[in-house]
């Protein structure tokens, strides 16, 4: 399945009412217990990576990551899709449930169709022969 593929069955996921469910807390020996932490469905995930493959990583999401919290997504540019892309990815690794958090509040699904019109945009451009 190409990345194209992978977006639309994330954006069909999301727009058919998708929530992430959570793995509760839960007690593994006397004094000891796990946090909770989300379980995402696989075609989110791979919707996430295969908009990245669209727009690209951003390895210094870092120092560009203020310039795109606020900003509407369906306006991005390319560029700053790819810093929003890779920001809510990487947020993952740093606190669970972050992702969750751009699910509800449909920055995801927002994120995924603007990959989409770029991912097209790109596509439908004459390529040069060779």
């Amino acid at each position: 399945m190409d990345a194209l593929q992978r977006i639309s069955t994330g954006i069909e996921l999301l727009e058919g009412g998708y929530t992430v469910e959570w793995t509760p807390s839960r007690e593994t020996e006397p004094g000891v217990h796990t946090m909770p932490y989300p379980n995402y469905d696989r075609r989110l995930m791979e919707a996430l990576w295969g908009a990245s493959e669209l727009v690209g990583t951003d390895v210094n999401y870092t120092e560009r990551v203020d310039e795109v919290r606020e900003l509407s997504v369906p306006g991005m540019t390319r560029e700053q899709l790819s810093t929003f892309l890779t920001w809510v990815q990487r947020s993952e690794r740093f606190c669970d449930g972050a992702i969750d958090g751009f699910v509800k509040d449909g920055r995801v699904l927002q994120a995924l169709r603007r990959a989409v019109e770029l991912g097209i945009d790109t596509s439908d451009r004459a390529q040069p022969e060779g």
